[in-house]
Order: C-alpha cells, then sequence, then structure tokens
C-alpha cells in the first residue's frame, strides 16, 4: 500500500463565476480539462442569455454536463471570478457565508471597493488578483526595482492595451503596476498618479506618474512602463498572446489557496516570487 505522502491530492472542486464571459469560457475550458479539477459549478447572473445551458454548449472545448446556474451552492472547495463589480460583491459574501475559497480577478480603479472585497479573507482564504500571468507578476516586482535603482531624474509612464470590449480603465494589471511602483519608490497611489492628460495640465511635476489606456481591436493585454531621463529611455513591455495564460494561473491559485487558512494573499505566494 502507497503512504498517505505518495497518494494523489484529491482534485479541488473549482466553481467557476462570470462563466459566460471571454474569460470565464476559457476557465471552463482548461478547468474541464484538468485532472487535479473536479469542476463543480459554472455561475452567471440570473438574467443572463445562457442561463440553464451545459457547459458543453457554452464552451465546446469543455467536455462537462455542469448547468450554468445563477448562484453560488455547497459543494465547491474554491471559487474563481471574472465577473464585474457588482457581482463579485455578491459572490464574495456568498463564499464567506459557505466557507468556499476564493480567487477574484475581477478589476476596477475603485480603492473602497477594493477594501470591502478584501473584508471576506477575514473569514475564508482569498487571493484577489491584477493579473495571474508568471510573466506580469515578474514585472510588477521588477518594475518597482528599476524605478528604485533610476532614481527621481527618471519620469515614469505607463501605458496599457487592451480589446475594444473592455469596459474599465485603466486596467488592472496597470493600477498593479502603478501601485507596485509607488509602494517601492514611496509614491502616493491616490496622489500621485495621473491618468491621461488634456489641455493646459502645466508641467510635469517630479513626483507624478502618467498611466494611460489604449482600446484598439483584439489586444488581449499589452503594458509598457517607460523611464526617460534628459538622456535615455528604458521601456519594459510585456505582451499577452492567449487568454489562457490568465485562466491557467487563476486555476492553479485555486489549487494552491485549498485547505489554506483564512486570510489575504498575493499571486507572488502562489508564484513563490
Amino acid at each position: 500500500l502507497s503512504s498517505p505522502r505518495e497518494q494523489t491530492k484529491m482534485p479541488v472542486k473549482l466553481a467557476i463565476n462570470g462563466a459566460g464571459g471571454r474569460m470565464g469560457r476559457r476557465l471552463l475550458a482548461l478547468a474541464a480539462a484538468d485532472p487535479e479539477v473536479d469542476l463543480v459549478q459554472a455561475i452567471e447572473y440570473a438574467e443572463h442569455p445562457l442561463q440553464g445551458k451545459l457547459v458543453r454548449e457554452i464552451e465546446p472545448e469543455a467536455d462537462s454536463d455542469v448547468p450554468l446556474t445563477n448562484q453560488l451552492m455547497p459543494g465547491a472547495d474554491a471559487v474563481i471570478d471574472f465577473s464585474s463589480p457588482a457581482g463579485t460583491t455578491v459572490i464574495a459574501k456568498r463564499a464567506q457565508e459557505l466557507g468556499i475559497a476564493l480567487v477574484i480577478g475581477t478589476t476596477a480603479k475603485d480603492f473602497e471597493w477594493r477594501a470591502e472585497i478584501k473584508k471576506s479573507s477575514s473569514t475564508v482564504p482569498m487571493i484577489h488578483a491584477q493579473n495571474f500571468s508568471l510573466g506580469v507578476n515578474l514585472m510588477f516586482k521588477f518594475s518597482a526595482m528599476m524605478a528604485k535603482a533610476l532614481g527621481d531624474d527618471f519620469d515614469i509612464e505607463i501605458v496599457e492595451g487592451h480589446h475594444h470590449h473592455k469596459v474599465d480603465a485603466p486596467s488592472g494589471t496597470g493600477m498593479g503596476i502603478a501601485d507596485a511602483i509607488c509602494t517601492g519608490i514611496g509614491r502616493d497611489v491616490e496622489k500621485d498618479l495621473v491618468y491621461g492628460r488634456e489641455g493646459q495640465v502645466g508641467k510635469r511635476t517630479k513626483k507624478e506618474i502618467g498611466v494611460h489606456a489604449l482600446r484598439m481591436g483584439s489586444e488581449i493585454g499589452l503594458h509598457t512602463v517607460y523611464y526617460a531621463s534628459e538622456f535615455e529611455r528604458l521601456e519594459f513591455t510585456h505582451r499577452a498572446s492567449s487568454r489562457d495564460v490568465f485562466a491557467a494561473g487563476a486555476i492553479r491559485a485555486s489549487k494552491w489557496i485549498n485547505g489554506k487558512a483564512p486570510g489575504y494573499y498575493e499571486m507572488s505566494d502562489v508564484l513563490g516570487l
């Protein structure tokens, strides 16, 4: 007989909120194909046109007969949420009631909303990530290191680009980069960020960091940090070539967080950064 240590770990029982969206469908496909995942629930808001459909009808790559429903129910170990701020608020409270771990990828430039969502981590384990890719999480880390090393003689500007269907700006990843840089060099994320420029804005201040959003075509995710002095310029860029990088990262996070103690965790914890 094999020892407990040698026995295969039980698959994580996974629910996906926002299952009918672009990210949700990729999560369904990857979760259904993963032997370490048991896809047990797919969730969307009550009026969603796909309500009642089977997962395989929503996403042909997902071999699953789980039906789309409108509420998180008992039985899941973790729920991955890629929905909307309002949808995340509902799912976070419901997960807290049921004792289900939360992996949240919904983003918004709303500091009060993020603080409110974070409260659920008092009773369940939670990861609320600006981005789930390894490359972007390395970008968070190294963009701050570069800003600190270059010093105040370099102006910093952040440009993010996404497809024309994206409804929020700037992106969560753009804000994650800005937050990492501000933390690294002692800037105030609420006072020193400038979102675009128009009209007679005056001379650029030493402390300001520009944040700009592009919305174009089918762009999945493009983020560049510019560091420029009087004499040289550095450009640090990450470009996603598939949404699967985010879906795979979120699924990896759901496996990692399963069984963890209540608390607020970072994607850097999952990746060991």
